[in-house]
Formats: C-alpha cells, sequence, structure tokens
C-alpha cells in the first residue's frame, strides 16, 4: 500500500475511533444548548416577532442550495453500506435513528441561528470571543477545508459519477478520466465561475434560488410518483426499520452504529452545528427568532430528501433484487439509478440526473457565501481563492485523490465540536454579558 492509502486508513480509523466518544457529547452539550436558547435565552434576550415571507428567500437559498447535494444520496448510500458491512440486516432502521437525532439536533439549528442573531456575530467572530481567538483560526481553517474543498470534492465527485453511470449504462459510451475531467469538471468549474464574476449579488441568490427550487420540486414529484407506485412495500419498509432498531448493532463504547452513521449524515446534510445556518442568516435583516424559524425550512427538507427518501428507494430496490449493498460508490449510485428506472421510468433517470445536477451546483455556489463569510478580504482576492480551491477539488475529484473527501466526518468532528462548545457557553454566561451591555446603551 502506498503512502496515500496508509495515510487514507490512518484518517478513516481516527475517525472511527472518535465519534462513539464524541456523540453523547454532541447529544448531551446540544440538548443543554437547545434547551437554554430556546426557554432561557430566547425569553431574556429577544423579543417575539412575525414571519416576513420576503424574507425568506435569500437565507432559506443560500441554507437549502449548500446543504442539499449529490450528498443528499452518494452519502447517505455510503452510511447505509457501511451499516450493512457492520452486520446490520435491516438497513431501513437508520432512517429512524436518523429521526431520533433529528429531535435533538433540529432544535440546536434553531438556537445556532438564535444566539448567533442576538450576538449579532459569525460563527468565527463569537467562537473567537466567547472560548479563544485561536480556536476561532482552527474553526475557519477547518470549516474551509471540510466545506470548500470537501464538500465541493463530493459535488465534482457526484457530477462525475452520475455522468458515468448514464454514459456507460445507459448510452454505452464509456468515458476517460480526461474526457470526464475535460466535458463534465471543467465546464461546472466555468458555470459557478462566471455567475461568481459578476460581482451581482442578485444573480448569485436567483441563480441558488431556480436551480435548488427546481431540484428540489421534481425530486419530491419523483418520490411521491416512486412511492404511489410501491405502496405494497410501505408496511414492509416500516416494519423492517423497526426490527433493525430492536437489533442494533453496537460500534465502541456500546454505541448502535446506526445511529452514529445517522449523526453523522445529519451533521453534514442538515449541517446542524457546523455555523453555516448562522453565516445564511447574515444574508437578512431579520429578528433572532425570525430568523431561527427561517433555519429550520432547510434542515428539515434536507432531512427529509437524504434519510428517509434515499433509504426507502434504497431498501426496495435491495428487496427486489435491483442492486445490492455494500458496494464501491459507481456501484451504489447505479443501484440506485437503476431502481429509479425501473419504477418510474425514463422520468426518474431525468428526475435523478437534474437533481445531482442542480444541487450539486448550488452546493458549489453556496461555498463561495461561506468564504466571504469566513474571510474579511476584498471580493478579488476571495474570488481568486474560490476558483483555485475549486479547480483542486474538481481534480482531485476526478483523479482518485481522495484523503481530504476521506477526512470529512473527522472534520465534522472538529467543526462542531468546537462551535457547539462557543454555543453552550453562551447560553450558560454569556447572554448575561449581553444583557449587561444592552442595558448600558
Amino acid at each position: 500500500m502506498n503512502f496515500l492509502g496508509i495515510l487514507e486508513n490512518v484518517i478513516g480509523s481516527i475517525s472511527n475511533s472518535v465519534w462513539p466518544f464524541f456523540l453523547p457529547f454532541m447529544l448531551i452539550v446540544g440538548a443543554y444548548t437547545a434547551i437554554n436558547g430556546i426557554f432561557k435565552v430566547q425569553k431574556k434576550c429577544s423579543k417575539p416577532s412575525k414571519l416576513n415571507p420576503k424574507k425568506i428567500i435569500g437565507p432559506a437559498s443560500i441554507s437549502l442550495g449548500s446543504m442539499i447535494g449529490t450528498g443528499a444520496i452518494i452519502g447517505v448510500l455510503g452510511s447505509l453500506s457501511k451499516l450493512v458491512t457492520s452486520g446490520q440486516n435491516f438497513l431501513e432502521a437508520m432512517a429512524l435513528w436518523g429521526i431520533l437525532g433529528a429531535c435533538i439536533m433540529v432544535p440546536v439549528s434553531y438556537s445556532e441561528v438564535l444566539c448567533s442573531k442576538i450576538m449579532d456575530k459569525k460563527p468565527a467572530q463569537y467562537i473567537s470571543k466567547l472560548l479563544n481567538p485561536t480556536l476561532g483560526l482552527i474553526y475557519t481553517i477547518a470549516f474551509t477545508a471540510l466545506y470548500i474543498f470537501g464538500f465541493g470534492g463530493f459535488q465534482y465527485s457526484g457530477i462525475d459519477t452520475v455522468v458515468t453511470i448514464i454514459t456507460e449504462v445507459f448510452v454505452g459510451i464509456e468515458l476517460s478520466q480526461v474526457q470526464r475531467y475535460i466535458f463534465i469538471v471543467v465546464p461546472i468549474i466555468i458555470f459557478v465561475s462566471c455567475i461568481v464574476l459578476t460581482k451581482k449579488h442578485h444573480i448569485f441568490i436567483n441563480a441558488m434560488t431556480y436551480l435548488i427550487g427546481t431540484a428540489v420540486v421534481l425530486y419530491f414529484v419523483f418520490f411521491i410518483t416512486f412511492i404511489v407506485k410501491t405502496n405494497d412495500y410501505i408496511p414492509t419498509f416500516f416494519a423492517n426499520m423497526i426490527e433493525g432498531m430492536k437489533n442494533p448493532v453496537a460500534a465502541m463504547i456500546g454505541m448502535p452504529t446506526g445511529f452514529i452513521l445517522a449523526m453523522q449524515r445529519i451533521c453534514q446534510t442538515a449541517e446542524t452545528g457546523l455555523g453555516s445556518l448562522a453565516m445564511a442568516a447574515q444574508e437578512e435583516d431579520t429578528e433572532p427568532r425570525e430568523a431561527a424559524v427561517i433555519a429550520l425550512i432547510p434542515s428539515i427538507t434536507t432531512l427529509c430528501v437524504s434519510l428517509l427518501v434515499t433509504s426507502y428507494i434504497c431498501s426496495y430496490g435491495i428487496a427486489h433484487g435491483v442492486f445490492a449493498l455494500p458496494g464501491d460508490a459507481l456501484g451504489r449510485l447505479g443501484g440506485y439509478f437503476r431502481t429509479a428506472t425501473a419504477v418510474t421510468g425514463n422520468f426518474g433517470l431525468i428526475v435523478l440526473s437534474i437533481f445531482c445536477l442542480f444541487s450539486a451546483l448550488t452546493t458549489l455556489l453556496g461555498s463561495y457565501y461561506f468564504l466571504s463569510q469566513l474571510y474579511n478580504n476584498s471580493e478579488n482576492k476571495n474570488i481568486a481563492i474560490y476558483m483555485c480551491i475549486e479547480i483542486i477539488a474538481g481534480t482531485l475529484a476526478v483523479f482518485g485523490f481522495n484523503i481530504v473527501f476521506d477526512a470529512v466526518d473527522l472534520l465534522l468532528f472538529v467543526v462542531s465540536g468546537i462551535n457547539i462548545c462557543a454555543l453552550a457557553v453562551f447560553v450558560t454566561k454569556g447572554y448575561k454579558q449581553y444583557l449587561i451591555n444592552k442595558e448600558s446603551k
């Protein structure tokens, strides 16, 4: 095994060892933060406010567009594959584990945005103030590596995989790596770069709004069609879900593997605790409670798209012999496409292709927004940094240099751990200083 292969294994081993210990911490501190944020800080530091529909579009488009990417399918399929590899025969259980985890983590998203708006600070700023400037710097670097490079790399890899499946399975043409890079990655880089280079914010927001809006609506229409055509399988799906919950496979310190994998996907897809929702909330001049409610829209939508929809379609495909788990990324996604096509015909193929393309583009565009929120550089400098990172991420996605992508779960631990700790400090004592400063004005 070469050096890179060894390094990938080391990163994976560290991540697998950290999460069983980090998960209880995240659940306990997250629940503490959510409860205190909603029932104490909200009451003392913010006034009730009405939701203005006009102010929903900007933050919701950025949050939803950046959240829902190809990882909503590919990432969940990867977790389901790991669950099967661990010995769990009923992969459907992960959807229910995800729902249980969401009951804790979605309120954390609400509290995160609420506290950020009350402080009127971005995550890196309040982390530096509440914890330590060094931790604020570590958060900034880790978020950049996780989101702009790691999540961005997933999008290029996802689109590359989708096009490869369509050309090989449905068209019969096999593209070389160089061809895939020239005809897939390069056009995507040019597209997102053209939008960013306009330097016109309304074009940026409109692009994200229309792309993600179209992708989500079409995807839900596809899923409803899929459900209607497979309604006789619904009782089996729920029966398997309950059976899997009754017979969990334990990981380190007895934590159910399904719960660990579901929580990783919640952090990755719904971005709970990462700070991205707080940064997206800066898009509009909204009141704290109003901004926090808006943040729930993309969080809940993303969890439905990723965990529930993907688990059901995957379960149906396996039960009917369309594909099997575990397997490599190409095989898993190919099976997912074949299942969709077998039930809904070419409509499913077209919708899945559009969803993967549009959602990937909005995630890439969203990453530029977060870059501009993290660094106080000139616009030209941020654009230059963004384009360089995108070129590197797209190149590595095609030519197989996957170390950064393998480190995503580890980076999730770093980013969310630091951010949640800072929020816990604020709901414990930081808000008292806010009240003192407010009264002195």
